[in-house]
């Protein structure tokens, strides 16, 4: 029997695949970085309408997201160990999240992803 997809899913899946392939170097963290903020924001709106489902899919793709971040973080960098710490501080706030909601941490994570990304581009 065929899972059941959602088609909205589906195409952003597709999409953010395709910019992926076609990003390198400070893009791809740009993208990293969009795509955890609105992963976050998505699971804010599902705890704010009920839906346990996409709030936990939301938070699951956040901590991918991060990992990412942190696996392409380079540790010889003046900024890399701090950005590490960020990372890894994030990380540890959308797992507590994970199992018990807190949108205000989730929107501090967001305004921290948000800062990060308007320092890059400068």
């Amino acid at each position: 029997m065929l899972k059941t997809a959602n088609p909205a899913e589906a195409y952003r899946r597709v999409d953010f695949d395709a910019r992926v392939a076609g990003s390198s170097g400070l893009d791809l963290v740009r993208l990293c970085l969009a795509d955890v903020d609105a992963a976050l924001g998505q699971a804010i709106w599902a705890h704010d309408n009920g839906r346990e489902d996409i709030r936990r899919n939301g938070l699951a793709r956040a901590q991918s997201g991060l990992g990412a971040l942190r696996l392409g973080v380079d540790r010889t960098n003046p900024v890399g160990p701090a950005l590490l710490t960020l990372y890894e501080a994030m990380s540890a706030t959308v797992t507590a999240c994970r199992f018990r909601f807190d949108a205000a941490a989730i929107s501090r994570v967001r305004a921290d992803l948000r800062e990060i990304g308007a320092a890059m581009n400068g």
